[in-house]
């Protein structure tokens, strides 16, 4: 059964449609929807304090509503909300944008990202480097990965100048030992992308099961 605890903070953000009404700070557990990034919320989150069916994660209360990204160097990116009826791609990890959530775009360039690939980490080293002191760096490409010998066309990868070799966000992350901070945080932000790919599956099979089908929220 989905709940929420509410904490002594209270906050006004953006995001929300309303902006006389504040957010406050809840601990959620159950089916919940984070309206920004329309990933599952569980933990750490904000929810409307005048009762609309509104919610954050705790996470993405700090994005800036302006970016200026490595990944697109042409123009500052702008955070917006996406309509309910576009099929956006992120050029970062090539993963869906869930229609009606908050993606980084370029105006002028129709360059998107998802807010989580904000997070990747620019330079790590990785154990599946033939070279692991090797820095690798993080780029779009039209690339192929040299840890399992695929490539998705244009895509974020991990790259190394020296060799002149392209890891997949996932692949840098797969180490046999996971003792290094820059491998502990690729691992995380790779977990991140893998959950919204097979988040997105789901509720993709959940759609043509039931075309109607929506979360419901329950508050207690």
């Amino acid at each position: 059964m989905a709940q929420w605890r509410q904490e002594d903070i209270v906050i006004s953000h953006f995001s929300h449609p309303y902006p006389g009404h504040e957010l406050v700070k809840r601990h959620y557990t159950g089916p919940f929807r984070c309206d920004m990034c329309c990933e599952d919320l569980s933990g750490a989150g904000y929810g409307c304090s005048a009762g609309c069916d509104f919610a954050i994660h705790d996470s993405c209360v700090g994005y800036s509503q302006t970016f200026s990204s490595p990944q697109h160097e042409a123009h500052p990116l702008v955070l917006i909300q996406t309509r309910q009826d576009a099929a956006l791609l992120c050029d970062v990890c090539m993963g869906h944008c869930a229609p009606g959530s908050f993606l980084y775009r370029c105006p002028p360039c129709g360059f998107d990202m998802h807010p989580t690939c904000r997070r990747l980490p620019q330079v790590v080293r990785s154990a599946r480097h033939t070279y692991p002191v090797h820095d690798l760096t993080l780029i779009v490409a039209d690339g192929c990965c040299a840890a399992c010998d695929k490539g998705v066309g244009r895509a974020s990868y991990y790259h190394c100048t020296t060799c002149k070799v392209d890891l997949h966000v996932s692949c840098a992350a797969t180490a046999s030992n996971n003792n290094s901070a820059h491998e502990a945080e690729i691992a995380l932000q790779a977990e991140i992308v893998r959950s919204r790919i097979a988040a997105q599956g789901r509720r993709a099979a959940l759609d043509l099961l039931s075309p109607s089908y929506t979360v419901r929220r329950k508050y207690f």
